[in-house]
């Protein structure tokens, strides 16, 4: 995991390498529908629904529609944030692009 300060990735860079949107619903509802009761998430589901819900977030924006999925995530990128406790400041979806993109290139 890489923390510092390094540029930002675009949207479309980050998640380049990224599945399609139903099928990472898909993935992120599995892992949370197999978890055990009690138990806590670890860092690739945080990142992968944060990822997730940035790219829905950017198509709302992208067509000018509500704003329902920014708030949902913003909500996610703070929470992988609190799971990395990283040694930055930054915008939390910028940081989910960026995590993203480390996390995708190493697959």
């Amino acid at each position: 995991m890489s923390t510092g300060n390094e540029q930002w990735p675009t949207p479309s860079a980050a998640y380049a390498k990224a599945p399609g949107i139903v099928r990472e619903i898909g993935w992120t509802a599995q892992a949370a529908a197999d978890r055990t009761f009690g138990s806590r998430m670890g860092r690739e589901f945080w990142l992968r629904k944060a990822a997730l819900l940035d790219r829905i977030a950017l198509a709302e924006e992208a067509e000018r529609r509500g704003r329902d999925a920014t708030g949902a995530a913003e909500h996610a990128a703070a929470r992988l944030m609190d799971v990395d406790d990283p040694d930055t400041i930054c915008d939390p979806r910028h940081y989910v692009r960026q995590q993203y993109a480390l996390w995708a290139n190493e697959q």
